[in-house]
C-alpha cells in the first residue's frame, strides 16, 4: 500500500541530504590521541554515500563507536525516548507517541533514516559489523536516483575496512 505522505517524506529527506548529511571527519593520521584521548578507529565505508532509507521500524547496530556517527533528532513532544544499558549494550530506543504523525529522524553518517513508529539503537561492546535492519514498508533510495530499492524488510551491513 502506497503512503503519499511517506513518499512526499522521502523525496524531501532526499532534496536535503545533500544539505545536512553528516560527513565523517577524521583527524590527521599523525599518532597523536584525538581530542577526545584516543586514536580515531576506522569506519566502515557502507553508509558514506549519501541515502534515504524510511520504514515503519528501523534497527541498528554497531560497535562500541557507534554512536559517534549517528545523530538524532530529538522531539519530546512526539516521540518518547528511553537509553537503557541491557546484557546487549547501550540500548536507546525512540517510539513515536500515538496522537502524533510524525517521523523518527536519524542520520548515520551520511544516510537520512525516517522511522514511521520506532527506532532502536544497539551500541554493542567489542568489534561487531554495523548492521541496520528497516521492518514494514522498507525503503532505501540512493541520492540522485542512482539506486532504489522496496521491500517489507530490507538489512544493510558494514564492517570496518569495507
Amino acid at each position: 500500500m502506497r503512503h503519499p505522505v511517506r513518499c512526499s517524506a522521502i523525496v524531501a529527506l532526499l532534496l536535503l541530504s545533500g544539505a545536512v548529511a553528516c560527513r565523517q571527519v577524521t583527524p590527521k593520521q599523525s599518532g597523536a590521541p584525538s581530542v577526545l584521548g584516543r586514536e580515531p578507529r576506522a569506519w566502515t565505508e557502507a553508509f558514506l554515500k549519501e541515502a534515504v532509507l524510511s520504514a515503519d521500524v528501523i534497527v541498528i547496530e554497531g560497535p562500541s563507536d557507534l554512536l559517534d556517527h549517528i545523530a538524532i533528532r530529538q522531539d519530546p513532544e512526539a516521540v518518547e525516548y528511553q537509553t537503557r544499558t541491557v546484557p546487549e549494550g547501550l540500548l536507546q530506543e525512540l517510539v513515536v507517541r500515538p496522537q502524533f504523525g510524525v517521523e523518527i529522524q536519524a542520520q548515520i553518517d551520511a544516510w537520512t533514516l525516517a522511522a514511521w513508529k520506532r527506532m532502536v539503537i544497539l551500541q554493542r561492546p567489542g568489534e561487531v559489523p554495523v548492521t541496520i535492519r528497516a521492518q514494514g514498508s522498507a525503503v532505501w533510495a540512493a541520492a540522485g536516483g542512482s539506486g532504489e530499492r522496496r521491500e517489507d524488510t530490507l538489512e544493510f551491513r558494514g564492517a570496518r575496512g569495507n
